[in-house]
C-alpha cells in the first residue's frame, strides 16, 4: 500500500482563496486563535490539506466534507463513487506534514519543533518505556534532546494511526531498526498491551531543528515527497 507525504511551508505568502475554502468550523477555529502568526498558519496547514485531498478525491477543496471516523479520528465524507483515502495532518512552528494512503489503510504523521525549554530526561522518565528513556538519557545533552523528540513524533504518529489517542501514548513502545534513532530511518512501533500490533515507523526530514515520523498499518516504502 502507497503513501505520500506533502511537506508544507506555513509562512509562504498568503493565497486569497484559503480562507474562503475552510469551512464554517475551521473558520471559526482559526478566529479563536489570539495569535495572528498562529491564525495565519492554521489557515494555511488546512487549506493545503483541503487541496491536496480536493485534488485527489477530484472535488474543489471548498466542497470536502470531514467528519469523525473510530475514537474521534478525522476523515472524509465523500460523495458515492469517489475515492476516500485515509489521511493525517500534523504542523509545527513554519513547517506541515500531509500523509495521504489509499482507502483501507491507517496513517498517521507527526512533526515537531525541537525545543528546550523543558526537562527532557524528567519527560522520557516519565513517559517513555525503560528502554527508551535509557537510549535518551545516554545520548548525551544535545542528541539526548533530538532523540527524545525523534521517539516523540513515532509515538504521536503511532496513536493517530491505531486510533489509540493520546491516552495510549504512554504504553507504545519505538525501537529503531539499528543504533540509534539519529542513525535510524526506519524502525517500528507498537503497543505494549495489544499483541500484533507492530508496526513500521520511517523518520522524515523536514527542516533542521524539526523532528518527524510516518506510520502506516501497512508496509511503508519510502514515501514520496510533493
Amino acid at each position: 500500500m502507497g503513501v505520500r507525504v506533502w511537506r508544507v511551508d506555513l509562512d509562504r505568502p498568503e493565497r486569497p482563496g484559503w480562507w474562503h475554502c475552510l469551512s464554517d468550523a475551521e473558520r471559526d477555529k482559526a478566529a479563536a486563535l489570539a495569535e495572528p502568526l498562529a491564525r495565519r498558519r492554521y489557515v494555511a496547514a488546512h487549506a493545503a490539506l483541503r487541496a491536496v485531498l480536493g485534488s485527489l478525491c477530484g472535488l474543489p477543496a471548498g466542497r470536502l466534507v470531514f467528519g469523525a471516523g473510530e475514537s474521534g479520528r478525522p476523515c472524509l465524507r465523500t460523495p458515492a463513487g469517489r475515492p476516500r483515502p485515509d489521511f493525517n495532518l500534523s504542523h509545527s512552528g513554519r513547517w506541515a506534514l500531509i500523509a495521504v494512503t489509499a482507502p483501507g489503510g491507517r496513517v498517521g504523521v507527526d512533526v515537531e519543533r525541537v525545543r528546550d525549554d523543558f526537562d527532557h530526561l524528567e519527560m522520557a522518565r516519565r513517559m517513555y518505556q525503560p528502554e527508551e528513556a535509557a537510549r535518551v538519557r545516554t545520548a548525551g545533552p544535545e542528541a539526548g534532546l533530538a532523540e527524545y523528540f525523534r521517539l516523540w513524533t513515532a509515538k504521536e504518529a503511532y496513536v493517530k494511526a491505531s486510533g489509540a489517542g493520546l491516552a495510549g501514548l504512554r504504553d507504545v513502545l519505538v525501537r529503531p531498526d539499528s543504533g540509534t534513532c539519529a542513525e535510524s530511518r526506519g524502525g517500528s512501533a507498537l503497543s505494549r498491551s495489544l499483541p500484533g500490533s507492530q508496526v513500521p515507523v520511517r523518520w522524515l526530514d523536514v527542516a533542521p531543528g524539526y523532528a518527524a515520523a510516518l506510520v502506516t498499518t501497512a508496509s511503508t516504502p519510502a514515501p514520496r515527497t510533493g
